[in-house]
Parts: structure tokens; sequence; C-alpha cells
């Protein structure tokens, strides 16, 4: 793992906000260190997805926050305050770090672990490698919550004794809470570029006409490089969230796609139909990991690829189906 993959965190973390512009410029910047392409040789395309998986990953393991909104001179990347958080685990009490980092922090944390006791175990991993500048995995295994405590107190950085996980999962809205604050409208379609969301393949397709009697429609701004989201229904549209949108044409069509592996504690999500942000936060808050990417084809075919969740408990992965509306296909992941 190239130590450039902590630098992110720490740019973040000494400047406490950013504006996206210049997010946008330190991640374009370290991204072609870490891979080694000079400015004129960088896949424009490939980047973006790359910054769009990062601030996914950012933000679901509880390091940033990121703001967006219609003007985008307005959205910000704040770091988030450093924190212990315990994982929701069985056996010996386990917790992460989360929050803003330095290039000290790992070994402030080793010196407080040793301050407490020799027998705790400090593990430091790297992310999946496709996830380029995420920092590593940074977990604290105590035989006790209250040496977990001290060591987060030696710190002076909160550490919060109830899984996060769990606080988030309940925190969360359901899909039925986020469709009753939608506003709907008897409006005509936007005279846009547009296409449809395939509940079948979870794509967005060039198709006008659809037997559905629920629809989502993507359309891109004629001048801007931005695209907004309307839920069509009964004639009437609603401005919606893409990740909310996607499930809420799931449900209505009795469509399933989460998956969950109960040996194996591994919950797969289509990656084409990414989890609303704060139910990703509580998965990825599980184990401290960010999902992983794998193409399953003899899972789902029609579907290209997969997240998968590890560590998740089975209460935490059917609560989170619950909340959107699905159930779960519980089945055994062969994976490598």
């Amino acid at each position: 793992m190239s130590e450039t993959s902590e630098k992110l965190l720490y740019v973040i973390s000494a400047k406490k906000e950013l504006a996206w512009l210049s997010f946008k410029e330190t991640f374009d910047y370290l991204y072609n260190l870490e891979t080694g392409l000079r400015e004129e040789n960088t896949d424009k395309d490939g980047i973006k997805n790359k910054r769009l998986q990062a601030i996914r990953a950012l933000d679901s393991l509880g390091h940033c926050d990121f703001n967006f909104s219609d003007d985008s001179s307005k959205n910000k990347v704040y770091a988030a305050s450093p924190v212990l958080v315990r994982l929701p685990c069985a056996g010996f009490p386990q917790a992460i770090l989360a929050g803003a980092r330095s290039p000290n922090t790992i070994a402030q944390l080793s010196n407080a672990c040793q301050s407490v006791g020799h027998h705790i175990n400090l593990e430091v991993t790297a992310q999946a490698s496709e996830l380029g500048l995420i920092p590593q995995r940074v977990a604290v295994q105590a035989e006790d919550v209250g040496e977990l405590r001290a060591i987060a107190n030696s710190l002076k950085i909160p550490f919060i004794e109830t899984p996060s996980a769990w606080s988030v999962l309940h925190f969360s809205a359901s899909i039925d809470d986020y469709l009753a604050t939608l506003k709907w409208y008897n409006d005509t379609e936007l005279n846009w570029q547009s296409k449809t969301f395939d509940p079948i393949y979870l794509q967005f397709q060039s198709i006008k006409e659809t037997d559905c009697p629920i629809r989502l429609s993507q359309y891109s701004h004629p001048s801007r490089n931005t695209k907004v989201y309307y839920l069509w229904q009964d004639g009437k549209c609603a401005e919606i969230d893409l990740d909310w949108g996607r499930y809420a044409v799931l449900k209505a069509l009795r469509r399933n796609v989460l998956i969950y592996d109960k040996h194996r504690f591994i919950m797969a999500v289509p990656a084409s139909a990414n989890l609303p942000r704060l139910l990703e936060r509580a998965l990825t808050l599980c184990s401290g990991y960010a999902p992983k990417y794998e193409t399953m084809p003899r899972v789902l075919p029609q579907i290209q690829g997969f997240k998968l969740f590890s560590a998740i408990p089975p209460q935490i992965a059917e609560m989170t189906a619950a909340k959107l509306g699905q159930t779960l296909l519980q089945q055994s992941l062969n994976i490598t």
C-alpha cells in the first residue's frame, strides 16, 4: 500500500474543510501521483469514476462529510472529528478509528494502546486495492470496553460505545419515510436528453416507453454537466434522489436485488443500485472496510457487479433490506 493512499485524508484533515474544486484538484494530483500518470495522459472519465468512488468510501467510513447543492460553488468537503467507533461484533470488543487523521495519528494510537496494556491488539490493514486513495483501516481489539474507553481518553477523542452501525441504521429513513417527503406535480416531460431506469438490468437506457406503472427518468441539462432525476407515477412526477429513486422503483415492482450470505456474513448490493448514504455508512461501519467490488454472474445474471459489505450481522442485513422495501435473497456467495 502506497503512502499516497493516506494523503488525501491528511490534506482534508489539515484544512478541515475544502471547496469542491480544491478537493477535485487534490484528488486528481494524488491519483496521478499514485498511478504514475502524467496529467495529459489521464483518462478523464476514469478519474471521475475513481473520484466518485472515493467520495462514497470516505463518507461511508465516517472520515468525511460531503455537502452538495444545486450551486456547485457552494459544494464543500468537511473532515469529521476523530473518534473511536465500536464495531457490532461478537467476542472481544473492537473499535475502528474514523474521522480526521494526521501522519502521526497511528503512532499516537499505538502509544495509547501500549499505555493501557500490552495485550491490546492494534491492526492496520489496507483497503481493497481498487479503492486507491482510501486510507488504511485502523482497528483496536481489547479485553473489555473500559480499555477502549481508556485508549480514547488518552488520545482525547470520543469513544462511541454503542456501535454506530446500529445508531446510523436506526436514524436512517425508510423508503416510505422518504417518499412521503416528495412534492408531486402534474408536469410535462422535460425537453432534455433523457434515459429511463431499467429495473431488470439496473441501468439507465435510452427508452421512452415502458409498461411499468412507475418510472425513474434521468435528464441531462443541455448546457451544464449535471443530471436530475424524476419519479413518474399515475401521471405525476417528483424530483428524487437517485439512490432512493432506484429503490422506489424496485419496491413498487417487487424486484429484490439485495443478497445475504448468512454463513460468511456478507451482504451483496448491486454496484448499479447504490444504497442511500446513511444505509451504506451503517453497513460499512460493521467492519471498517469499504465495500469490495466483485462480478458474480451466477448470482443475478442481469446485474454486472456487486459491492460486498463484510461482517454484517443478520439483524442489520434484515433491517437494511426492510428500510428499502426489499426482501433479502439468502444465498451462498462463493468469494475467494
